[in-house]
């Protein structure tokens, strides 16, 4: 299905869809027009933002993001010694490609469903010694750092997977947790935030729905929303 050319507008609505399909002669019937939409978010050229807004992928792309060799090793760990285990990865210096002070140590975040997380603390422990923490504060973290510490914290519902391996730590999930998480918000320095947040909504084609249906899971719907308020204040006024 081309998008490209949808009255050059950057997002649209199913309607604004609907009548780019008719005047395209590629469809006349509602069913038609409901299955080329599902088949154009399905297929990955057409990104839901989300309440009823669209975008064509032809116009910014979804986040990537190439994992290190060490959180690869503990993804495949995982999904070996547990099977079917929801969990999370994202690695500090994912944030690199945003903020102006690169992080040269990196961390990686576990996140795990609350009724499993000990069994895997125990896993991961026995295979890194000295290397992992177990739901610390801050304090305990910045007092243990070293590179590729591994972190192990709650997997609240309503998590998103990520697009390419469910492990994925979708963008999305990034930006709510180095705001409001109690430790990350305080690796993250909220002097980078204003760059951080431009650039990722500048950048990339981000689900507002998932984004923030996560926020007022994690109990921090409003707080978000007050962030976003101050660096990037039209993205409320998409939604």
């Amino acid at each position: 299905m081309d998008t490209q050319n949808m009255n050059s507008k950057e997002i649209f609505t199913r309607h604004e869809y609907y009548d780019h399909l008719i005047k395209s002669g590629k469809t006349k019937s509602k069913h038609s027009y409901d299955y080329a939409l599902r088949k154009a978010v399905s297929s990955g050229k057409v990104f839901h933002l989300g309440r009823d807004k669209y975008i064509s992928c032809d116009s910014k792309p979804m986040y990537s993001y190439s994992y290190s060799q060490e959180a690869c090793k503990i993804a495949e760990l995982l999904t070996t010694e547990f099977y079917d285990l929801s969990f999370r990865i994202f690695e500090v210096t994912q944030l690199n490609s945003f903020v102006n002070h690169l992080y040269s140590h990196n961390t990686i975040f576990l996140s795990v469903e609350n009724d499993i997380i000990d069994y895997v603390f125990d896993s991961l422990k026995s295979h890194y010694p000295r290397k992992v923490l177990l739901k610390p504060k801050a304090d305990e973290y910045f007092r243990y750092l070293v590179d590729d510490l591994i972190v192990i914290n709650r997997l609240p519902s309503e998590s998103p997977k990520g697009t390419e391996l469910f492990w994925h730590t979708r963008l999305e999930k990034i930006l709510v947790d180095i705001s409001v998480d109690k430790l990350m918000s305080k690796i993250v320095s909220p002097s980078e935030y204003n760059t951080i947040f431009t650039d990722a909504f500048n950048r990339y084609s981000l689900d507002r729905s998932t984004m923030f249906r996560y926020a007022n899971r994690k109990g921090a719907g409003k707080k978000y929303k007050d962030i976003l308020n101050e660096y990037v204040p039209s993205v409320l006024e998409e939604i």
